[in-house]
C-alpha cells in the first residue's frame, strides 16, 4: 500500500450543547486505497461559568458584545490549544470551526466566532476556520459539513449518526452521500437537566426516573421542521423560537421533559433510519451516545445495530473531522458535498490564515 502523504493536524470543535473546547490531534494519511486517520491525543476543555453563560446568551449581544465575546473566545482557544499541544509533536495546521451563533441560511447567513487570527498569532500556525459560509453563498445550507468525513474515514459503516447538541446523520445511497440534521438532542436534555441543577443526564437516569407525557409528545410530532425534505440544518434558533416556549414554559417537570424527549428523539431518528431502510452496523457519536434511556428509545423504533466506539472517538469524531476538512482546504481538495448541503457545486471551504 503505497502513502500519497501524511499530515498531523489539529481539530477543534466546539458544539451547541456548550460542553467545552474539544481538541483532537490526529494523523491523516493518503494511499493508493483512501484515507486512514490514527487519533494520538485529545481533550476536552470545559469553559469556565461566565464563558458558558455568555456563549449561552450571545445571540442576544449587540454588534459590539459579540465582537468583545469573539476576542475572548479566541484569547480562550489559543490558550487551550498551546496547552494542549505543549510536549507534542507539531502539527501542519490548525482547523477551527469556531462557535455558532447564528445559523441562518435562509437569510444567507451563519455566524461562527473564536478569533482565527488571534490562533494563527499566538501558534504562528496556519489556520482554517469558517467553514459554513461559502456554502451558504452558494445556495446551500452551510450544514451538514461532516458527511464528507464521515464517506472517506468511516465507509465501512451503513450510517452514522451524531448525537450531539444537534442529532444529524450521514449515509450512502446509490452512490450518493445523503446527510441531514434531524432534531435537536443534547441541547434540549441539558436544559431539562440544568433544571435540576445537573449540567447534564449521565446515563439516562433522570429521564429514567420520568413519565412521558401523550400530549406533549404529539404536539412534538406536528414541529413544522420535520415536514422539511433534505437538505435541511438546524440551530439555536429553532430551540430558541419553537422549542423554549413548548417545553419549558412551566407546565412539564423536568424529569418528564427529559423522558418525552427522548422517547421523542427515538421515534424520530428511528423513523429516519427504517425509512431509508438502513441496516448493517450504525456508528453513534455524541454525548447522546451514553445516555442509555435515549439508545433504548432509539432501538425500540429501528432494527439497524448501534456500534459504540471506544469513548475517545465518541467524544471527539466531529473536532477529527473538521481537523480532515481544514487539511483538505489546506490541500486544496473538495471538502463540502453539495448533493449534502444543497449548494450549487462541490467546492473547498474554509478560510486560510498563514501568518508565518
Amino acid at each position: 500500500m503505497t502513502n500519497k502523504g501524511s499530515w498531523r493536524v489539529l481539530g477543534m470543535m466546539s458544539g451547541s450543547s456548550l460542553d467545552g473546547l474539544d481538541l483532537c490531534l490526529a494523523s491523516f494519511a493518503e494511499t493508493e486505497t483512501g484515507w486512514t486517520y490514527q487519533l494520538e491525543s485529545s481533550e476536552t476543555v470545559v469553559y469556565p461559568v461566565f464563558l458558558q453563560q455568555q456563549l449561552a446568551s450571545a445571540h442576544t449581544l449587540s454588534g459590539l458584545g459579540l465582537m468583545q465575546l469573539d476576542a475572548a473566545l479566541g484569547k480562550f482557544f489559543s490558550t487551550a490549544a498551546a496547552d494542549f499541544l505543549r510536549g507534542k509533536p507539531a502539527p501542519v495546521l490548525l482547523s477551527t470551526h469556531g462557535h455558532t451563533i447564528f445559523h441562518q441560511p435562509e437569510a444567507g447567513f451563519t455566524t461562527q466566532i473564536g478569533g482565527a487570527a488571534q490562533l494563527a498569532a499566538e501558534l504562528r500556525l496556519p489556520v482554517v476556520y469558517d467553514f459554513r459560509s461559502a456554502d451558504v453563498a452558494l445556495g446551500g445550507q452551510g450544514a451538514p459539513l461532516v458527511p464528507k468525513g464521515d464517506a472517506l474515514l468511516f465507509p465501512e459503516f451503513a450510517a452514522c449518526l451524531n448525537l450531539g447538541g444537534i442529532a444529524n446523520i450521514s449515509f450512502q445511497h446509490q452512490n450518493k452521500r445523503i446527510a441531514y440534521d434531524l432534531a435537536c438532542c443534547n441541547m434540549v436534555l441539558n436544559a431539562a437537566s440544568e433544571l435540576l441543577g445537573r449540567p447534564y443526564d449521565a446515563g439516562g437516569q433522570l429521564a429514567r426516573s420520568g413519565t412521558i407525557v401523550p400530549e406533549l409528545m404529539h404536539a412534538l410530532r406536528q414541529l413544522s421542521f420535520y415536514q422539511q425534505a433534505p437538505p435541511r440544518s438546524l440551530g439555536r434558533e429553532h430551540f430558541e423560537a419553537d422549542l423554549k416556549p413548548l417545553l419549558f414554559n412551566g407546565t412539564y417537570q423536568p424529569h418528564n421533559l427529559l423522558a418525552t424527549w427522548c422517547a421523542h428523539l427515538g421515534e424520530i431518528l428511528g423513523g429516519e433510519l427504517q425509512k431509508h431502510q438502513i441496516g448493517g452496523s450504525i456508528l453513534v457519536t455524541g454525548g447522546g451516545a451514553y445516555n442509555e434511556f435515549l439508545m433504548k428509545q432509539l432501538q425500540k423504533h429501528c432494527a439497524a445495530s448501534f456500534y459504540l466506539p471506544p469513548a475517545q472517538l465518541i467524544e471527539q469524531k466531529e473536532a477529527l473531522i473538521f481537523g480532515f476538512l481544514g487539511l483538505l482546504r489546506y490541500l486544496r481538495r473538495p471538502n463540502v458535498l453539495s448533493e449534502v448541503t444543497g449548494s450549487s457545486s462541490n467546492h473547498s471551504a474554509g478560510a486560510l490564515i498563514e501568518l508565518f
